[in-house]
Formats: C-alpha cells, sequence, structure tokens
C-alpha cells in the first residue's frame, strides 16, 4: 500500500513539472510571437470572450504547478509527509476550471484544446491522492459547475443591455430611423464587405457590434466607444439561435427585423428610407413578419474565423 502512494506522488510530481513546462512554454510563445499558441480556433475565441489577459492565466498556472511540484517533491514519496496545502490547492484548481469549462461550453460554445489539457492534469492530480481526494473533487466541480449553469447569463442580453454596452462604434444617418444593428467579426471576409460597402452609403444611422475585440474600424463619421463587451454581442446571437454572421437588427417604430448573410445585408441597406420615399410605397418595411436572409451562406460561422481574401484593405482590425 505504502509503494502505490509512492508510485502515485512520483507520477503526480512528474504530471507537475510537465504542466509547468507547457505553460512556460505557452508564456515564451505569447511573449515571442505577442498571441499565445492556439492549437484550435476555440482558444481564439475564448481569448477574445474574457476580460483577464490570457498571459496572466498563464503565470498564475505557472506559479501554481510549480507550487505542487515543489510540495510533491518535499513529501518524498510518502503520503505522510504531504503539506495540507497541496490537497486544498488542487480542489480550489478544480473549482476554478469547472468554473471556465462551464464558460467555454455555455456561453462561447467552443472549447479551448490547451485549457483542456490544463484541466486533464488538475483531474489527474485530484485522482492521484487517493479515493477521498477524489470524491472531494468531483462534488467541487459538480457544485461549481451546476453554480455557474443555473445564473440566468443571458436576461440582460435579452433586453437593451447588448444594443448599448456591446456597440462598438456608432454612425449617424440622415433619419433616426430605421436604425442598424450590425452584428460582425473581424475575421468575417463577408462581414468586411458589408462594412466597406456603408463607405458609398451614409444614408443610414448604423451601430457596430463586433463579436471579438476589435479596435477600429474604416469609416467617416464614427464615433467610438472602446469600452464596449463583444461577449453580450455573442451571448446575444447565441440567445436568439444564429450561429453565422454578418447579422443586421433593424429598429423602427414598428417592431424589429432581423437580416443575416451578405447579401440581405447588402440588399437591405440599399433600400432608401422611408422619409427618402416621401410615403410611396412599394419599399420593403423593415419590420416584415418574415426573416429574410436566415436561409443564406454567405457568411461566416459565429464559432470559427472566416479569412478568404477580399479586395482591398479590411476596413474591420
Amino acid at each position: 500500500m505504502l509503494n502505490k502512494k509512492s508510485k502515485a506522488l512520483q507520477l503526480s510530481q512528474f504530471i507537475a513539472l510537465v504542466a509547468s513546462l507547457l505553460i512556460a512554454g505557452q508564456i515564451g510563445y505569447t511573449l515571442y510571437q505577442g498571441t499565445p499558441f492556439c492549437p484550435n480556433d476555440g482558444c481564439k475565441i475564448v481569448e477574445k470572450l474574457t476580460r483577464v489577459s490570457p498571459m496572466v492565466f498563464n503565470v498564475v498556472g505557472f506559479f501554481f504547478f510549480q507550487v505542487i511540484y515543489w510540495c510533491l517533491r518535499a513529501a518524498r514519496g510518502e503520503m505522510r509527509r504531504l503539506p495540507s496545502l497541496v490537497p486544498a490547492l488542487l480542489l480550489t484548481a478544480l473549482a476554478v476550471e469547472a468554473v471556465l469549462t462551464s464558460f467555454q461550453y455555455l456561453i462561447a460554445q467552443t472549447f479551448c484544446a490547451y485549457c483542456l489539457t490544463i484541466l486533464g492534469c488538475i483531474v489527474v492530480l485530484n485522482c492521484l491522492l487517493g479515493f477521498r481526494q477524489l470524491i472531494h473533487g468531483v462534488l467541487v466541480f459538480a457544485a461549481a459547475t451546476l453554480s455557474f449553469a443555473s445564473l440566468d447569463l443571458y436576461q440582460a442580453v435579452a433586453g437593451k443591455q447588448p444594443f448599448k454596452e456591446g456597440v462598438f462604434a456608432s454612425r449617424p444617418g440622415v433619419t433616426t430611423y430605421p436604425e442598424h444593428f450590425l452584428f460582425y467579426a473581424s475575421t468575417c471576409a463577408h462581414c468586411e464587405k458589408v462594412i466597406a460597402a456603408l463607405k458609398n452609403n451614409a444614408r443610414a444611422t448604423i451601430h457596430f457590434n463586433p463579436i471579438d475585440q476589435v479596435t477600429a474600424i474604416d469609416l467617416p463619421k464614427t464615433t467610438i466607444n472602446a469600452g464596449y463587451n463583444p461577449a453580450l454581442n455573442k451571448a446575444l446571437l447565441n440567445a436568439l439561435g444564429i450561429d453565422t454572421i454578418p447579422v443586421l437588427m433593424t429598429r423602427t417604430p414598428e417592431g424589429w427585423a432581423i437580416r443575416r448573410g451578405e447579401a440581405a445585408i447588402l440588399a437591405q441597406l440599399s433600400l432608401p428610407t422611408r422619409a427618402e420615399t416621401s410615403g410611396q410605397s412599394g419599399a420593403p418595411s423593415a419590420s416584415q413578419p418574415v426573416i429574410p436572409g436566415l436561409e443564406g451562406s454567405d457568411g461566416c460561422r459565429v464559432s470559427a474565423d472566416c479569412t478568404s481574401p477580399v479586395p482591398g484593405s479590411s476596413p474591420v482590425r
């Protein structure tokens, strides 16, 4: 029994060292390249939806695994020598990972492969400390996950919050209505075409709601809101069951209309406003009961980059 415990602690020590080296490599890669190493698209999406820099997570993670490693080394393979700090730290880490994993599943709706690797190391370390630690770990992980899942994270998004806090830039038009909200991403080629077309169409009042972090938009007479929250924009699309961009939400005194896809949006934005038609009939109302463009395929998936080449310079970055 003692020999088994000794081997388990030795394996735990090795895993903690490997995890430390993995995170150290990620830190070095980030400092050298200016961006974290991303095994899949999910890493980029999750990174853009967090307020804390990935470097902060990595530095904290590195010191965490270093503390675990040196504590295990001090135990010399004997469970009785193991500091009581180690089980408590591993349970805390499991609770944190439960929240982060729940966020990826419920909000980002994609998983970061690098984050899952770190989660795997923490889970294995907890399991190697014995059956009692395993039971405690299951309870902690389940409690944190259920607590996060019980929150109504879309309640604020369903109201006016995303149309205020999620607006990165606004450009007033010749009339107040219709008022457009364009949901887009900096990596979507179809979104770039829609924004580029707006250079020759200054009639519409339009707000720009990116689902990722952007710093500029190449359109004149726009007012920038640097403190916008892109997570609200993506959460709203998820709540509405919309999984592609660009998306144009149009508000009129009569109600709302939603159009999805490059062609449907460009067609709508090219229409004259009600004030310009001087009461003439024939122009479709923005509040019509149907939702044009929902069957279109000229868009990008919300959960992936869409970087097909677009002629000319990019209007978003």
